[in-house]
């Protein structure tokens, strides 16, 4: 059998004039059918490339494909593909010219992809504060997907509700800012949030640690151990908030000096001069309004009796925690009028730089210019942070410092000014004297709510000695006076319902362990003998605490009791999302996968009160790990 072909000789290929003829050349096939049984296909390829690198004169290069295949019928038979480069090093002058222009056209007019608007926010606040830190002499911060999620959600949740409050979560530093403009179509940069934190650099003292939050925002921005941050913005109309996060969390107390240098990176000697000074635009005495002025703007902006319900709402708090009642003063209040209407007038929220006295400030928005602010409000949101405040020890952080104002046991008096900005922002500024919120001093000025079935301060201090009944601690006078509770048995129940629990979500059972009994026990007689329902402080272990009440002095829950009211928070529980879900964190300590130790203690005192404690171990509820450690329950 013969093959037949024929082709048209190939020519080496001629180097093209000008770069239009720089494309890919013709296919060209060949060959027949006619009468035989095989086709041959000859398919040539040529590409001719101009290469140009920096520092070297440009070359041509010639690229020669050839594809041979062979059918019979409408199948392959054979194919072989071979491939030719050639090079030529001298390059036509017309060519390298072009190449010199196109480069050059590319970099000037060259068009860029336009970039994501929140990523190009991110970036540019990730440029602004590492620019300052660098000011400074501290580590750059890096953006963190996870946190700028976090940031995200809490703007979107600051731009619904119209107010600018700090979120609870415990795990970041945070810094807020807000601006509005009457333009519907207003925005910001990044670096306009940051620049404002910044600014604050005037209230700071360096070298010392603070005695006020007016350089909250500076400091955290410097903050030289905060590694990653997390930003993002909400918009509606012309009002945009911008929310920033921090890990790890910045101003924490007792370490401002090293992590809070000057300029240059140098810590001052307390001996130094510094640039704690400011100089307000107007001078704060052209502020003070005449007392008929000022009460017709007061009521213009306010419900009922405003003062009256603001200093209300202060001593039915105060009193939840047994301490005395605060008064108002009308000369206090005349100096929060003050601040609250330099506030105002910038439309910003900052402390009152080198003040003697305490204070607390709030800011509401409304887009009804109608809308009055009662005088509940502001308190009720500062009170909110008693979730944040570690009772019976020094606060590590800032983050209650609202809450523990409104309730310091020192302070005698108040003071409260509201004022509105011409962008219908409501300030509210409290004062206190004596000021709250000094270290050492948290102990005895913060007590924890007060049961309700105290009688009075003086009688439980009184009977504090004679009133804990500590089970496992071998008091025998308690034991004669009240039912013994078999601890070693609570621990077995405990630990059997837990695992039952833990079974339904398909995770590990746990195991008992002696030491962290102990250690459980130990706490919760703690907290039976100092009737207050709180965590422990620095704690290895994850913990879930619960505390019942009976009038019935001898009744004591089950272990059942205590761990299903733990449980019973998955109906809160968001499965298949990596986010710290506040109300649900008692039920994910239970299944969380990774723990495999627990430890048991329960204690009760003679108000009628019982204390449960569970310790786990490893601990539990750590941020990134919800969705892989918290599984939902087998069907």
């Amino acid at each position: 059998m013969s093959l037949s072909a024929s082709s048209t000789p190939r020519r080496k290929p001629t180097f093209p004039g000008s770069l239009t003829d720089l494309h890919r050349f013709r296919k060209t096939t060949h060959g027949h059918d006619g009468s035989s049984r095989i086709v041959m296909v000859r398919k040539t390829d040529q590409r001719t490339f101009a290469n140009m690198k920096n520092g070297e004169e440009p070359t041509l290069e010639t690229v020669t494909r050839e594809t041979i295949e062979t059918f019979r019928g409408q199948r392959t038979e054979c194919k072989v593909t071979t491939e030719k480069k050639d090079f030529e090093d001298k390059c036509p002058q017309d060519i390298i010219q072009a190449l010199a222009e196109k480069a050059t056209k590319s970099k000037i007019s060259g068009v860029k992809k336009p970039l994501n608007p929140k990523m190009d926010f991110q970036n540019e606040c990730l440029k602004a504060h590492n620019e300052y830190r660098k000011k400074h002499g501290v580590p750059s911060l890096k953006l963190d997907k996870e946190i700028c999620k976090f940031s995200q959600q809490w703007a979107d949740h600051l731009i619904r509700r119209g107010a600018l409050i700090h979120s609870n979560n415990r795990d970041y530093g945070e810094n807020i800012f807000m601006v509005q403009s009457s333009n519907t179509n207003f925005t910001v940069s990044g670096k306009e949030a940051v620049d404002s934190w910044y600014e604050e650099i005037k209230f700071h003292k360096f070298g010392f640690e603070p005695k006020s939050l007016a350089s909250g925002h500076f400091t955290q921005v410097v903050w030289k151990d905060s590694k990653q941050l997390g930003v993002a913005f909400a918009k509606i109309g012309g009002k945009v908030v911008v929310v920033a996060n921090y890990y790890p969390a910045g101003n924490m107390i007792g370490s401002f000096a090293e992590n809070v240098p000057p300029p240059g990176g140098v810590s001052p000697t307390p001996s130094h001069n510094n640039n704690n000074t400011i100089e307000l635009p107007t001078q704060l005495s052209r502020l003070s309004l005449s007392s008929r002025s000022s009460t017709k703007d007061l009521r213009s902006i306010t419900e009922a009796n405003f003062e009256e319900d603001f200093l209300q709402a202060h001593n039915n708090y105060r009193r939840k925690h047994g301490v005395a009642p605060l008064k108002l003063d009308k000369s206090l209040c005349k100096y929060a009028e003050e601040w609250a209407k330099h506030l105002a007038s910038r439309n910003i929220l900052e402390h009152r730089p080198e003040s003697n006295k305490g204070e607390n400030i709030y800011c509401l928005y409304s887009s009804d210019s109608s809308f009055r602010i009662n005088g509940n409000t502001p308190v009720d949101t500062w009170y909110e942070e008693v979730k944040l405040h570690p009772f019976g020890r020094e606060p590590s952080n800032l983050k209650s410092g609202h809450f523990s104002q409104v309730i310091w046991k020192s302070s005698e008096i108040l003071g409260v000014g509201v004022a509105k900005s011409t962008q219908g922002s409501i300030y509210v500024v409290a004062n206190y004297f004596p000021a709250g919120n000094f270290v050492g001093h948290f102990i005895e000025n913060c007590p924890p709510v007060k049961p309700q079935f105290y009688k009075d301060i003086s009688d439980s201090s009184k009977n504090d000695d004679r009133s804990t009944a500590s089970f496992g601690s071998g008091i025998a006078e308690e034991k004669k006076k009240t039912d013994v509770i078999d601890v070693d048995e609570f621990c077995e129940e405990a630990l059997k319902v837990h695992n039952e629990y833990r079974r339904k979500h398909g995770v590990p059972e746990m195991s008992l362990n002696e030491d962290m009994c102990k250690f459980a026990q130990n706490w919760a007689e703690t907290c039976a003998r100092t009737a207050s329902l709180q965590h422990r402080a620095n704690n290895p272990y994850g913990e879930n605490i619960f505390s019942m009440y009976s009038s019935d002095f001898a009744h004591v829950p089950t272990a059942r009791d205590a761990i299903k009211e733990w449980y019973d928070e998955l109906k809160q529980h968001n499965f298949g999302v990596e986010k710290v879900q506040q109300g649900s964190l008692h039920f994910t300590q239970i299944i969380w996968k990774n723990s495999i130790e627990l430890g048991v203690g329960i204690a009760k005192n003679r108000r009628g009160q019982t204390y449960v404690v569970c310790n786990y171990s490893p601990r539990g509820n750590f941020v990134g790990q919800f969705m892989e450690n918290v599984p939902k329950m087998r069907s």
